[in-house]
């Protein structure tokens, strides 16, 4: 069993028309809390419950909740020599106005250190440091925005709604989001 089969799965048992009508109601936040935790006790039989299937189960499912309320994104991207998981809307604006664009990376390693070195690649192309949003395991103290997998903690479940809550402050029509 892949990740991929134990997402879907659990978007199929919470249905697609649910998560759409939770989004549009502010709830994507139950949606995503609901989709992981559901995930969560399967991830040992695809390989373990680590910070790296996590992290990659965070991916898969912010990919998802993407392309269900519609918000572009460009994603596994790269602007100069720097890999890029997630640009919000695009690498384009990251370039040309930074200010109106997010980079979302999936950090999936426990080592600070190797977080703190993406972290510091990351400002290289996006200055502004709230505009810098990293997936981590654990919560951990970064200059950028830090949205944690932790169960105690569990930040990642407000990812959709805050990048809904930046991009309706943007003046650019290409980052509307028309589903929701």
């Amino acid at each position: 069993m892949e990740i991929t089969d134990l997402l879907y799965q659990a978007i199929s048992d919470y249905q697609e028309k649910r998560i759409l009508s939770d989004i549009a109601q502010g709830g994507s936040s139950d949606v995503i809390r609901t989709i992981f935790s559901h995930c969560v006790p399967n991830l040992d039989k695809v390989g373990g419950n680590t910070p790296e299937t996590r992290g990659t189960l965070a991916e898969g499912l912010t990919h998802y909740m993407l392309t269900v309320a519609l918000i572009s994104s460009q994603r596994k991207t790269t602007l100069g020599t720097t890999d890029i998981d997630i640009a919000i809307p695009d690498a384009r604006t990251l370039s040309s106005s930074p200010e109106d664009a997010v980079i979302i990376c999936f950090s999936k390693t426990d080592q600070i250190q190797t977080i703190m070195e993406q972290v510091d690649k990351l400002k290289k192309i996006q200055p502004k440091s709230a505009n810098v949003w990293i997936v981590a395991d654990k919560p951990i103290p970064l200059d950028a925005k830090v949205y944690s997998l932790d169960g105690d903690q569990f930040t990642f479940a407000n990812i959709i709604n805050d990048l809904i809550s930046f991009l309706s402050n943007k003046k650019q029509s290409k980052l509307k989001i028309f589903r929701i």
